[in-house]
């Protein structure tokens, strides 16, 4: 196969987005099952986050 500049772009997206979504999902889970104060903190300030950079951006 002939590599291109696209697939190699496409490629790092597809890397980067699997490992936020395994970040994700091991700290969800560990939320779930030990209920860490840190954790939820950090899902809480996560969670502020988005909703204002989502604001910020749709205002």
């Amino acid at each position: 196969m002939k590599e291109t500049q696209f697939g190699v772009v496409i490629a790092n997206v597809l890397s980067v987005a699997t490992r936020g979504v395994g970040l994700f999902l091991w700290y969800f889970l560990r939320l779930i099952y030990r209920g860490e104060p840190k954790v939820i903190a950090g899902f809480v300030g996560v969670g502020l986050a988005i909703v204002l950079l989502i604001w910020l951006i749709v205002r």
